[in-house]
């Protein structure tokens, strides 16, 4: 009889974890339909070469994924920008909880968003326009906002 009773609370206890197992699956897939939670991915964003050089040439697309971009003219960043007015290391591009933003890390000629030189972290929106030297780039959304 006590087996049965052991038995019967296991299988109590084991019902109520499935219980709320499922409404927080429930809960989980309604903020997911409204937008509230989506994929970190459909938030990053893309710089477009608006006048670039032979290394980075007019209309290229550079993603800007989660770990975020470095800027510069040395060989061991992630956009190298072959221009005598670009720092070694210019200018970080992050991604965290779903903004990107772009700092300038003390360069010689600045970093510039939409004609404004920065002095600290600044967020980018789709549309900006940013200089490094010589070379302008276009931030954009890497996907469709609405898909």
């Amino acid at each position: 009889m006590q087996i049965i009773t052991v038995f019967g609370r296991i299988l109590f206890v084991a019902f109520i974890y499935l219980f709320i197992l499922r409404i927080l699956t429930v809960m989980l897939a309604d903020l997911r339909a409204k937008g509230v939670l989506t994929k970190v991915e459909a938030d990053l964003g893309c710089l477009e070469v608006l006048n670039g050089s032979e290394m980075l040439p007019k209309g290229r697309k550079i993603r800007i994924d989660s770990r975020g971009l470095s800027i510069g003219r040395g060989k061991h960043n992630d956009i190298v920008v072959p221009d005598h007015y670009c720092s070694q290391e210019h200018a970080e591009l992050r991604h965290v909880r779903g903004m990107t933003t772009l700092e300038d890390l003390g360069s010689t000629n600045g970093t510039w968003v939409n004609g404004e030189r920065i002095n600290s972290q600044v967020q980018l929106v789709a549309g900006d326009y940013l200089k490094i030297g010589s070379i302008s780039f276009l931030y954009t959304r890497w996907r469709n906002e609405n898909s």
